[in-house]
């Protein structure tokens, strides 16, 4: 699968269905960065980390994985296109900056990436 189709495959992915084919993209070392950063946004981002409860355990370890080898450079820089503040309020994005979450889990990647507008509405 190229990697548009991999990126396109995670984005529309029913999470209800499991997280294995999920771990594999994770750890394959050709993903893209945008695929792996919305891997990390799907899990639910700074929302999950700390999450104690058992049924959430795999969650937590993949988005734990997945969030290392973002911030250390391990996902490819490709075409796929992200942008997690499109996906968030002002507020929000505020907040998780002001929390420390680091800037690039939190920026939109891609070509020509340019950080879309976050909606004005809190959350």
């Amino acid at each position: 699968m190229d990697a548009a189709r991999l990126h396109e495959w995670v984005a529309t992915y029913n999470w209800d269905d499991g997280l294995a084919p999920v771990w594999a993209i994770a750890e394959w070392p050709r993903t893209e960065f945008a695929t792996a950063l919305l891997i990390y946004w799907r899990l639910g981002g700074p929302w999950l980390e700390g999450d104690a409860a058992p049924g959430n355990a795999h969650a937590v370890r993949l988005q734990a994985v997945v969030r290392e080898r973002l911030l250390v450079g391990f996902y490819l820089r490709g075409a796929s296109r992200y942008d997690p503040a499109a996906e968030m309020t002002r507020v929000q994005l505020h907040q998780f900056r002001k929390a420390g979450v680091p800037e690039v889990l939190l920026l939109a990647c891609g070509p020509e990436a340019e950080p879309g507008a976050a909606p004005d509405t809190a959350g």
